[in-house]
């Protein structure tokens, strides 16, 4: 695995909601971190090579001279044998080469995907959806979790828990070879300063874990099959409030918050108290890559766009649909005993539940299939609307309180001698990242303008349409004219590849990030870093695919059950420390 980055830095993003007005001002880039317009490859040689995350090593970076710039094809040909052992690659211009950012600014507008990044990461999602899982089982027994007992002033895992308990037996056979302390231990737990180990984790065990594994085992393991016909609302994923349908004392509880919402959290207080929740976008594009960053691409590969994340209505909106019929005895008859799930809206009579319900839960209430089915529809949810002004204000925003300290003028100055505040070291920002998405107990949202086509938002190279007389039109490392190049197989295509022969746009901020993924038909992937601060890449070699594939597969297996096309879906990360 190599690692990769540009010779610049990340880029623009944050802000309040946007002025969507008409006839607003071009995006200003001063004080937007540019490339280095002179020199560019004497600036790249002159850095250093600096020790990397999870020991990996540098990508090959290459310097092509003006006679090789000029044949695109050829150039990669030459450059193949070393880089495609690599997976990826870093190609500095020669002195020069200026294009234009030619996007109109003052028009270009686009929307966002939400990234809540621990539930990007797989393990930690496979934690999180566990958690989801549990919490709705408990709340359906009346029970809702509302915090979870703690060791060593930390929440204890319970999916962890479980798991420890699986790999020795059992909870029977734990208890009686008494082995919760090895358990412990190994959850890293110090018995010295907590003194109570092995009772606690006995007794989270037995009240909040074993009585789920138990619920699923009678069900195999497997979440019912979704009834036909069910009722379902493609919502903004909000969670519904349980209700009887007509009945005259019916009351609308309050939706409770599970693991996966910012509000109450079962690890206790705000579960995004950890840091802030704001929203932000990053791209990647590259063999088997995936990345973080913050900048503004042009991308020659086409990715798949994401769908929002299913969800039900609200259950006090009045004209949320209401199930025509019981999901078990598939009768439309007494409406006034019909529990509504607050989940997915299916109903079903309380007399047709077993064990069969006489009165109205006072707790929200889920069915089998959204509790043994939590997190088997993850997506990306549609972000906001915004403006490259309005982005790079909520990017600002979001780091500014994220990195607080390196806002201080006499705190950045001992840290960083000469450089300005706010300007974060590039490794802290990796180094956080990568702890962020593994972190199951602390939520951070950023947000990410993904796939955004060039021919409906216009490009950042100039084009022969829109500026016939710019050189840089016609120029073959313009990414609307790469493809095109004579000896490009894509002049053999004749309908539009989306994202392969025509470019992509993507406009990240601090954190966000596009996940792993092979690229589209085994074809390179080229892109073009317009401006920004530093976009770090991780790449596999394309011999390996098979292998990494198998990788993740074995490390999230879950996933791949409720998704066996997870990996086409490019809403997965697993660390390279992992990997």
């Amino acid at each position: 695995m190599k690692r990769i980055r540009p010779s610049h830095g990340p880029a623009n993003g944050s802000a309040a909601e946007p002025s969507m007005a008409a006839g607003a001002q071009p995006f200003n880039l001063q004080g937007v971190p540019q490339l280095h317009l002179r020199n560019p490859q004497g600036i790249a040689r002159g850095m250093p090579p600096r020790k990397r995350m999870f020991g990996l090593p540098e990508a090959p970076t290459y310097y092509p001279t003006k006679e090789e710039f000029a044949d695109p094809l050829a150039y990669i040909q030459k450059i193949r044998p070393e880089a495609e052992a690599s997976g990826l690659c870093k190609i500095v211009p020669p002195e020069g080469w200026n294009p234009p950012f030619a996007l109109d600014t003052s028009k270009f507008r686009f929307r966002t995907r939400v990234q809540q990044l621990n539930s990007l990461e797989g393990k930690t999602r496979t934690n999180l959806n566990y958690l989801d899982q549990l919490y709705k089982f408990h709340a359906r027994q009346g029970n809702p979790l509302t915090k979870v007992p703690q060791l060593d002033h930390r929440p204890i895992d319970l999916f962890e828990l479980r798991h420890q308990v699986t790999m020795r037996g059992g909870f029977q056979k734990v208890n009686r070879e008494k082995r919760w302390a090895e358990i412990g231990r190994v959850m890293k737990y110090d018995r010295k300063s907590c003194t109570s180990m092995s009772t606690t984790l006995k007794a989270t065990y037995s009240n909040i874990v074993m009585p789920f594994e138990i619920y699923v085992a009678k069900h195999g393991g497997n979440p019912p099959s979704s009834p036909a016909g069910a009722v379902t609302d493609d919502g903004a994923g909000t969670r519904r409030s349980k209700r009887v349908r007509v009945s005259a004392d019916a009351q609308d509880v309050g939706p409770s918050s599970s693991p996966l919402t910012r509000g109450l959290s079962p690890y206790g207080g705000d579960a995004g108290s950890g840091a802030p929740h704001t929203n932000g976008n990053g791209a990647a594009d590259g063999l088997g890559s995936s990345d973080f960053d913050d900048g503004d691409d042009e991308a020659g590969h086409m990715g798949a766009s994401f769908g929002s994340s299913s969800g039900a209505a609200s259950g006090k909106d009045p004209s949320a649909p209401i199930p025509e019929r019981c999901e078990v005895c598939k009768l439309s008859e007494n409406d006034d005993k019909m529990l509504i799930c607050d989940g997915c809206n299916r109903g079903y009579h309380m007399y047709c539940l077993r064990p069969r319900l006489t009165t109205i839960p006072t707790n929200d209430w889920y069915c089998d299939v959204c509790i043994l089915g939590a997190g088997a529809d993850f997506g990306f949810e549609d972000g906001a609307e915004h403006t490259l002004e309005s982005f790079k204000n909520k990017n600002d925003k979001f780091k500014r309180s994220f990195f607080a300290s390196y806002y201080d003028d006499s705190a950045s100055r001992r840290r960083n001698g000469p450089l300005m505040p706010g300007n974060v070291p590039e490794e802290k920002v990796e180094e956080e990242f990568w702890r962020l998405v593994a972190s199951p107990f602390e939520d951070v949202e950023v947000e990410y303008g993904a796939d955004l086509h060039s021919a409906q938002h216009g490009s950042g190279f100039p084009t022969i349409e829109r500026d016939p007389t710019d050189p840089y039109s016609v120029h073959p490392w313009n990414l609307n004219v790469l493809p095109f190049q004579p000896r490009s197989l894509f002049n053999h295509i004749k309908q539009d590849i989306s994202g392969m022969k025509t470019p992509w746009i993507y406009v990240g901020m601090c954190f966000s990030t596009f996940c792993w993924h092979n690229e589209d038909h085994y074809t390179y992937s080229v892109n073009y870093m317009h401006w920004g601060e530093t976009k770090t890449w991780y790449g596999v070699p394309g011999r390996h695919a098979t292998q990494f594939e198998d990788a993740m597969r074995a490390a999230v297996p879950d996933l791949f059950k409720d998704q066996p096309d997870l990996l086409f879906q490019l809403v997965t990360m697993l660390s390279p420390g992992a990997l």
